[in-house]
C-alpha cells in the first residue's frame, strides 16, 4: 500500500465504469475494481498496471444479500482506506407499458437502486471514521425525463437522483459530498449494445472517458467545493 489516494469502483469491468477506473490507475490512484466477471476484471487490472496505477481485484455480484459490506470490508483492507466510491454498476430493459415483466422491474431495482444504497450504508462509517470522502453516484439525463419503454430504468435513475440529493443533505455535516453524474448516450456494450458502437455513433455518441473525465473532476475538486451534479450532453442533443 502507498500513500497515494484510492477509489472504488463498481461495475469496472467494461463500459463506463472501466473507462472511470483507467482514467484514475492512469493518475497514480490505488483502484480497487468490483464487477461480477473476473477475467474481464483483470483485463482491466493490467492495463492499470501498466499505467503505474494499483488494482485490486473484487469479484462480487452486488444485488446479493451482504456483498457490499464485503466489498467495501476487502476494498479498505486492502487499499489502506477509501476516498471516493464510485457506483457505477447498472442495468436497463427496455419495454413497453404493457410489456414489463415483474423480473425485469425487480432486477432493474436491486442492481441500479439497492446496490447502491447498500455500498453507501456500508461505506458510511468508513468515510466519518475517515472524517469525509466522495460518493459519486452514475445516473443518466433519464434521470431527468421520460424515455419510451424505458419506464422501470428511467425511475430507477429517478430514484438515484432522490438518494444522491439526500445523502447531501444528510452526510455533509460530516464531510462526506455526494454527486450524481449524469451522461446522455455513450458508447458501451450496455443493453447487448456494441461495445465498440456503430461508425455513425463513433461521430456523435460520448465515450466511457467523457464520463471518466467528469468523476475525475469531482474526485478532485477543492476542499470549499461540493459539486452536486454533472449533466453531459452530447454535442449535437441528439
Amino acid at each position: 500500500m502507498t500513500d497515494a489516494k484510492t477509489v472504488l469502483v463498481t461495475g469496472a469491468s467494461s463500459g463506463i465504469g472501466k473507462g472511470i477506473a483507467l482514467r484514475f490507475g492512469h493518475e497514480g490512484w490505488c483502484v480497487a475494481l468490483v464487477a461480477r466477471r473476473e477475467a474481464k476484471l483483470r483485463e482491466v487490472a493490467a492495463a492499470i498496471s501498466d499505467a503505474g496505477g494499483e488494482p485490486h481485484v473484487i469479484v462480487a455480484d452486488l444485488t446479493q444479500e451482504d456483498e457490499p459490506d464485503r466489498v467495501v470490508a476487502a476494498a479498505t483492507e486492502a487499499l489502506g482506506g477509501i476516498d471516493v466510491l464510485v457506483n457505477n454498476a447498472g442495468m436497463g430493459n427496455f419495454e413497453s407499458a404493457e410489456e414489463i415483466s415483474d423480473a425485469a422491474y425487480e432486477a432493474q431495482f436491486r442492481l441500479n437502486v439497492w446496490a447502491c444504497m447498500a455500498m453507501v450504508r456500508a461505506i458510511v462509517p468508513h468515510f466519518r471514521e475517515r472524517g469525509g470522502g466522495q460518493l459519486v453516484n452514475i445516473g443518466s439525463v433519464v434521470g431527468y425525463i421520460g424515455y419510451p419503454k424505458a419506464a422501470i430504468y428511467t425511475s430507477t435513475k429517478w430514484a438515484l437522483r432522490g438518494l444522491n440529493e439526500t445523502w447531501r443533505e444528510e452526510l455533509y455535516p460530516d464531510g462526506i459530498k455526494c454527486a450524481y453524474v449524469a451522461p446522455g448516450y455513450v458508447i458501451t456494450g450496455f443493453n447487448d449494445r456494441d461495445e465498440q458502437g456503430t461508425a455513425e455513433e463513433r461521430e456523435w455518441a460520448l465515450f466511457p472517458e467523457d464520463v471518466a473525465h467528469a468523476v475525475w473532476c469531482i474526485a478532485t475538486q477543492g476542499s470549499h467545493s461540493d459539486i452536486k451534479e454533472i449533466i453531459i450532453q452530447v454535442q449535437d442533443r441528439s
